[in-house]
């Protein structure tokens, strides 16, 4: 490996935080200047190939080298891993975006990345007005700015055929037109894709200038900047469209607006140099002048061995794998300073399916006592135990908008009431439940925890038939909620965001038009749930917001549509050379932008 040490520091501007209803102007660089008035009217109108793999010269900021099973695509558009956020930070900026903070409450609030400042908006909240910074270049053969139309692009491009992104749902929910623009794309013939995405748009996206671009809502919503802070609402070049999304086609023709350019790749290593036209005094959300001059990423390499190589100090970081957890555990217990333990993560949740084997499941009464019978702590423990998994009674998490501790149906010490829960489930009505069907994935962990719960039923005298399938399979079982082979089903809810979460949390789970990703459908009836989600979402003030998600939380919770298990975290590991590794909740790991590197 290449000498490495620390770069000096470069200086930073506080960020603002951006407040509810998007109304308040607080911006880190400028606030927007000669912006439009408000209105609800329309607003006026207004590849080079890769080099050889370059090698690391040694000189200060050195070589960080990562390790990945697979290399990501690289395109923003399609990032729902760990991996692809991860990359994405390093190739693609967007409008918002979160910053490393060792302060978890200032890491989950978006803040302006490629935007001038916050969006303006107009009287009636619907439509959103964000102005790009000037600074911002690509890294094409003749450098050009990142302007609005490139930020159209990318999300116009969302669904694109053949398989559009997973992502594509936060828009569809939020933009005029964005869907029936989805399904014209979506039918067009692939040698007609890249010309319909130049040449037509979405009513509700409108590009004024190269500096501004409008948003037209269905509906004022206060968490637009969080969707616009997603790696999806990346702004692409018009060079993308040569390629399929997503693909390895993709990939090798990368054109990068981030502080590092993939400048080759060999024998599966990529390597990643700073990209020249990157200007770190637009970019407040990375720190990249403090951090490597390059970035190795070693593909083909299997957790156990990803964390064999970062322990004996032959790579830094995973890009995706998290430690193992019988070596966390062991690495906890010595208090290694190399190992992160992040306080967020994904929850794992039971679906209760209201058209499944076990009709008794449609009654609330039977449905209050069947949530008595999960046993936390059995499940805590399969899943490695605190601080890698702690029980969880709701889905919103501490660092939410609306949390407040919530356990609807409590038993002793979190363990379960075999008691109550088997003489309610012996006296349900109509007929005994003496067998409840369970859904979950073929993964290790998924058949850990269903052993755990099983277990458990069976002290209740309920017998659990668990019907493990493979992860294609398991998916199309778990949203068909009219043709339901199973009572309960295993999934795990992992929030795009952490701050005001509401829409990420509840929306892909409970809404029966969602697109794209979603975790699992019960069949639960939503109209009420769904009328609330619209409170909360153009509530007007933080209390009001929190109040209406706390609302809605408490209704599915008591309503019995899931029962959550338990908040799942997964834990990082970094090598001596990587200084200030800090966690970023969205992007479910270190931030690579942020580190710095010292000798071992």
């Amino acid at each position: 490996m290449s000498p490495r040490r620390a770069a000096g520091h470069a200086l930073r501007r506080p960020a603002l935080r951006l407040v509810s209803g998007l109304a308040a102007a607080l911006a880190v660089v400028t606030v927007l200047a000669g912006c439009a008035g408000s209105s609800d009217g329309p607003v006026p109108t207004a590849s080079a190939s890769p080099s050889a793999v370059a090698q690391a010269t040694g000189k200060p900021g050195g070589t960080l080298e990562l390790v990945t099973s697979a290399m990501p695509s690289g395109d923003p558009g399609w990032a729902v891993t760990t991996a692809d956020q991860v990359l994405a930070r390093l190739v693609s900026r967007t409008l918002y975006a979160y910053p490393p903070d060792p302060d978890i409450d200032k890491t989950v609030i978006p803040r302006p990345d490629l935007a001038a400042g916050a969006p303006q908006v107009s009287d009636n909240g619907k439509v959103i007005r964000v102005r790009l910074s000037s600074a911002a270049r690509w890294d094409t053969p003749v450098p050009r700015r990142v302007i609005a139309p490139d930020v159209a692009r990318g999300i116009k491009r969302l669904c694109a055929p053949p398989t559009p992104s997973p992502l594509r749902g936060y828009f569809a929910a939020t933009i005029v037109g964005f869907t029936d623009y989805c399904t014209a794309l979506f039918t067009k013939p692939i040698d007609q894709v890249k010309d319909f995405i130049e040449g037509e748009s979405p009513a509700g996206i409108q590009v004024i200038n190269d500096t501004d671009i409008a948003f037209h809502l269905i509906e004022p919503v206060n968490d637009f900047v969080e969707v616009l802070a997603l790696p999806a609402a990346a702004p692409v070049p018009y060079e993308a469209l040569d390629y399929l999304p997503n693909s390895p086609d993709y990939l090798a023709n990368l054109v990068s607006d981030g502080p590092y350019r993939i400048t080759g790749s060999t024998g599966g290593t990529y390597m990643l140099s700073r990209n020249e036209e990157w200007n770190s005094h637009s970019d407040f959300i990375r720190r990249a002048t403090e951090g490597p001059d390059h970035i190795r990423i070693h593909t083909g390499v299997d957790p156990a061995t990803a964390q064999a190589q970062i322990e004996a100090g032959d790579a830094d970081m995973t890009l995706d794998a998290a430690v193992p957890l019988d070596r966390a555990a062991a690495l906890l217990q010595a208090g290694d300073p190399r190992l992160s333990v992040p306080t967020t993560g994904s929850t794992m949740l039971l679906a209760v399916a209201r058209h499944g084997p076990a009709a008794a499941l449609d009654d609330l009464t039977v449905r209050e006592t069947l949530a008595t019978c999960i046993d936390r702590i059995s499940v805590v423990k399969a899943l490695g135990g605190p601080p890698f998994a702690t029980a969880a009674t709701q889905l919103l998490q501490p660092t939410m908008t609306g949390y407040s501790p919530l356990d609807p149906f409590p038993t002793p010490s979190g363990a379960g009431d075999a008691t109550r829960c088997g003489q309610g489930l012996a006296n349900a009505p109509g007929a005994p439940v003496s067998t409840l069907t369970l859904l979950t994935s073929d993964s290790p962990r998924d058949a850990a925890v269903a052993s755990a719960l099983a277990e458990t039923f069976a002290k209740a005298g309920v017998k659990l038939d668990v019907q493990a399938r493979a992860a294609a399979d398991f998916a199309a079982a778990a949203v068909s909620p009219l043709a339901q082979t199973w009572d309960l089903a295993l999934t795990t809810l992992t929030p795009l965001w952490f701050g005001d979460a509401g829409r990420t949390v509840f929306q892909p789970l409970l809404d029966p038009n969602w697109v794209g990703q979603r975790p699992v459908d019960g069949g639960y009836d939503t109209r009420d749930v769904l009328a609330t989600m619209g409170v909360a979402l153009r509530a007007g003030t933080e209390t009001l917001r929190a109040g209406a998600w706390a609302d809605l939380e408490a209704t599915v919770l008591r309503d019995v549509a899931v029962i959550p298990l338990a908040v799942v975290a997964e834990p990082r590991m970094h090598s001596s050379s990587v200084l200030s590794f800090t966690l970023v909740p969205s992007l479910g790991t270190g931030d690579p932008t942020g580190v710095s590197l010292g000798p071992a």
